[in-house]
């Protein structure tokens, strides 16, 4: 064997092939909760990439992604050239029986020779751990031999289709290669019955595309009015109902016996293994107890019909699971009415599974970047709204097929060094602290100057230049689309603000009333306390198509009352000031001409509330704070937010390929510097147990 040294060394990954489907993907939950660290290799054929994405919301965790085929064997070995990969669980391979026989080169062509780069690379860089996602297809009809109902591991092989024949085939190559390795190689070879059910979050669940091929799922497209009816095939069976029996197995509980494999191989310490285990529940439900255990689920009965008996089945199919009860020391903990409740979740919240109507997304940097993406909510509607994960960034808003914000075309744009933190999420720390410095239980600390002698938006690498992870997209009903994204801040990579915080940023796009709501919530799970104060840092400019300034922009705002700021310095001193600018009681607005006004002020909404609560959108109301209207375009902006300041940007310093005042900023937020002014300070320190909140909406007409 050729040595070969990782270029990461310092973390062990399990490789996860397939690791976006069905089963892997559960399987990959199970991993993260259990400590484990993942790489996802799928090739995304019969997958889709958006339940990595979900996986990472819901796990709170970074998962790396390849979109790899098995069968490129040199794109498969950059994978194990740039990771300490320790372990490998094998789900990737195509997996639809009835296809299987139509198309059988295809099966064998991808199902072994994918196994078998896996293999030589595995080999040739000394990882001898693997789990083999195998199939009960393996026993064929069990019911030929007496006594083999419950299936045990010593039923006689017998695959009657080549997807069977596939997986039938790399257990005899794993058992091969055990043989000649015996010392080297440690393999589980898994064989599951009928998984059923969804993840209890109803973030994943299965995606099938086209007609599904198993009971649960058909039944659930039959419910939610995608699929006519349900047929049964075959009421004459010698069965308590006349159906036939299935063992069905709920798939948290077989994502579960994923990881028993492989803390087995872990723990296993004398020479190696290569041994076959049943996963089922042991316990076997008819079609119709199955269909009637669906029906309580969803509390109504869908139609179904009997028809006659399909090809191939047989009367029973049950797994004797005991041999992975006594050594793995796991069984299934669900049943199907469990299931049938996951599945319904999955169903109701997710009725096109990954794939939403309205929602396209594109590569914002090289293909197959999949944490470079640019997404669109809305595509095709008088509402569409882009996002990009660099920043958790706001592409684009188009009205009435009219773009009324700035942005780019690719991520590119957004790392230019004259940064205008164009459609940004800001933090930790939006708008200024002076001198850069503050101080927090006891301690000082300096942060990076980028802003005269001041350091703005938390410095000139922080969210706005972070990838987020996600989003997770939903509709969760007609008109609303969502758009969650997540980020992991660690305070002791940047070494300027203390903790470890987990910030989300939710997008609520409603395409019939044209508004987009922006929720954050942060909370710390490391350390004692640090400072926070989010916005997003949006540029509008609501002129006609093309224009290169907002002048003719009719602007009012909810209160000219502002915070008097040092010139010098460009931070408060203290006092709330009046300003010249329209409110919403004055007669006239403030029209917003090619070079004045000009403004970049803090305005207060009411300078007698006294904030101390770090979480605003608990504790106060949405509020107006500022309407826009061009007389041109005819179209109308309202900003609301939970928060007590908005600061109000005229562009006139505005660079990055823009050129001034061609946009301007409307930035709710806490009081600028608070962290320095006693009266203001509490609003923005977040402690460990408490949750950091705010909301913004941006409401066109």
């Amino acid at each position: 064997m050729t040595q070969h040294t990782p270029t990461q060394p310092q973390k062990k990954y399990v490789l996860v092939t397939g690791g976006a489907g069905y089963i892997g993907s559960h399987t990959v939950a199970e991993l993260i909760e259990n400590g484990y660290e993942c790489i996802v290799v799928d090739n995304l054929d019969n997958s889709s990439y958006e339940s990595v994405s979900r996986l990472q919301i819901l796990t709170k965790h970074k998962i790396t992604f390849y979109h790899t085929d098995l069968c490129d064997k040199e794109e498969l070995r950059k994978i194990f050239v740039n990771h300490n990969i320790d372990s490998v669980i094998h789900f990737a391979g195509l997996k639809a029986v009835g296809e299987s026989t139509q198309i059988p080169l295809k099966y064998y062509r991808n199902n072994i020779l994918g196994t078998l780069a896996l293999l030589e690379l595995m080999q040739e860089y000394h990882v001898e751990k693997l789990v083999f996602s195998s199939s009960a297809t393996v026993y064929g009809d069990a019911t030929r031999f007496p006594d083999m109902i419950p299936i045990p591991e010593e039923c006689p092989l017998g695959p009657t289709n080549p997807y069977g024949n596939t997986k039938y085939t790399i257990e005899k190559i794993l058992n091969d290669l055990y043989e000649s390795e015996k010392k080297n190689w440690k393999f589980a070879i898994l064989r599951y019955f009928n998984p059923i059910g969804a993840h209890p979050s109803g973030l994943i669940g299965e995606d099938p595309l086209g007609i599904p091929n198993n009971l649960l799922p058909y039944m659930a497209q039959v419910a939610v009015g995608r699929r006519e009816k349900l047929n049964v095939f075959g009421n004459d069976y010698d069965s308590r109902d006349g159906t036939p029996i299935r063992d069905y197995i709920h798939v948290v509980d077989l994502a579960k016996g994923h990881i028993a494999a492989l803390k087995y191989l872990d723990n296993t310490k004398s020479e190696g293994l290569c041994r076959e285990w049943n996963l089922g529940s042991g316990t076997g439900s008819t079609v119709l107890e199955v269909y009637r255990a669906f029906c309580d689920a969803c509390g109504d009965d869908i139609p179904y019909e009997i028809t006659g008996r399909r090809a191939g089945d047989v009367l029973n199919l049950t797994a004797k699971p005991d041999r992975a009860t006594n050594e793995l020391h796991w069984k299934t903990e669900l049943n199907v009415a469990d299931a049938c409740k996951d599945l319904w979740k999955w169903t109701t919240e997710n009725p096109f599974g990954y794939q939403l109507k309205g929602v396209v997304d594109k590569f914002a940097a090289q293909k197959d970047d999949f944490e470079s993406r640019f997404i669109t909510l809305g595509e095709g509607t008088k509402f569409e709204v882009t996002f990009a994960n660099l920043g958790a960034t706001i592409v684009d808003i188009k009205v009435d097929g009219q773009s009324v914000v700035l942005g780019y075309k690719d991520e590119a744009g957004y790392l230019q060094e004259d940064t205008a933190y164009i459609g940004a999420t800001i933090g930790r720390y939006a708008n200024r602290i002076a001198k850069g410095k503050y101080t927090l239980n006891g301690k000082e600390y300096q942060l990076t100057i980028n802003n005269g002698e001041n350091c703005n938006h938390g410095g000139p690498s922080t969210f706005h230049t972070k990838k987020f992870m996600g989003p997770l997209v939903q509709n969760p009903k007609k008109d609303i689309f969502t758009a969650e994204f997540l980020l992991l801040d660690f305070g002791k990579e940047l070494n300027e603000f203390p903790g470890d915080l987990i910030i989300h940023v939710k997008y609520i796009v409603n395409v019939a009333e044209k508004t987009l709501d922006i929720e954050y919530q942060a909370e710390l799970v490391n350390g004692e306390a640090t400072p926070i104060n989010m916005t997003n840092h949006t540029y509008f400019n609501l002129n006609k198509v093309n224009k290169e300034t907002f002048a003719g922009t009719e602007l009012r705002v909810a209160s000219a009352r502002s915070l008097d700021m040092d010139m010098k310095r460009v931070v408060p001193t203290g006092k709330i000031i009046t300003r010249e600018i329209a409110t919403f009681d004055s007669s006239k607005p403030t029209v917003l001409g090619e070079k004045t006004p000009d403004y970049d002020y803090a305005f207060v909404i009411d300078e007698n509330e006294k904030i101390t609560d770090v979480n605003t959108a608990k504790r106060r109301k949405l509020t107006t704070v500022a309407k826009a209207y061009h007389p041109e375009s005819k179209i109308g902006l309202e900003i609301l937010t939970t928060e007590p300041t908005f600061q109000i940007y005229t562009g006139d310093w505005l660079s990055a390929g823009y050129t001034p005042r061609q946009g301007f900023a409307v930035e709710p937020g806490r009081y600028v510097d608070a962290i320095n002014h006693e009266q203001w300070r509490e609003s923005v320190i977040l402690k460990r147990g408490d949750v950091y909140g705010s909301k913004i909406v941006y409401r066109f007409t």
